[in-house]
């Protein structure tokens, strides 16, 4: 099984060619998504905390309250190249 790279801004499995995001010459991104960054720029200039909030729909299971999502990206994004700062 081959390893599945994660983004480094909100930590997508990037797992197809497709979900990797491009450098400013095209050329695929081995660090971001597609959603994350295009063209050798992020798409969204955003905080941790913005990016926090914009990612808590996409953490959350059903019934699960955000707190709960807001607890799991807490875990993970601190330590993601973008945010570790």
């Amino acid at each position: 099984m081959e390893k599945v790279a994660n983004c480094q801004s909100c930590f997508m499995p990037m797992d197809t060619n497709e979900k990797f995001g491009t450098n400013e010459n095209g050329h695929a991104c081995e660090d971001y998504c597609v959603y994350c960054f295009q063209s050798g720029a992020f798409t969204k200039e955003q905080n941790l905390e913005e990016a926090i909030i914009d990612n808590i729909p996409f953490w959350k299971g059903e019934g699960e309250s955000d707190d709960v999502a807001r607890e799991r990206i807490m875990a993970v994004f601190p330590n993601l190249k973008r945010w570790n700062v």
